[in-house]
């Protein structure tokens, strides 16, 4: 009967420790990473908010808008061109040995020397 008034109370006491000690520091410990999780989100929009405010008052002026309009559409002034330069991508140059491609080829070596031999690389632009 002693054996089992004393398991009682062990586990009594036990149980008493987990309600009072051990679950409340596991809750202290999940909340806190759960907080500082929310607080990473929270600044993350917060900056994100601060960058929107700041196109907001961007564009509420005329050159904010005029500079937008210029560079996310494409927007020119009356009496502009608008002329968009994209270099060259390199083509492959090593072609078979035969027809057409000896064409090409020739082409090829006349054009990169031609253009090794002019002043400036816009001339076939010019007027």
């Amino acid at each position: 009967m002693r054996a089992a008034s004393r398991f009682g109370l062990v586990t009594i006491g036990i149980a008493f420790v987990l309600a009072l000690v051990v679950i409340p520091v596991r809750d202290f410990f999940t909340q806190t990473s759960a907080l500082a999780q929310k607080t990473a989100e929270f600044e993350t929009l917060a900056d994100a908010n601060e960058q929107l405010q700041n196109d907001v008052n961007t564009l509420k002026t005329e050159e904010g808008t005029r500079r937008t309009a210029r560079s996310q559409l494409g927007y020119v002034l009356p009496g502009e061109q608008r002329i968009t330069l994209a270099p060259m991508p390199q083509l492959p140059t090593d072609l078979p040995q035969q027809w057409p491609y000896t064409l090409v080829t020739d082409i090829v070596s006349i054009r990169a020397t031609a253009q090794g031999n002019a002043p400036n690389p816009l001339a076939p632009l010019a007027p």
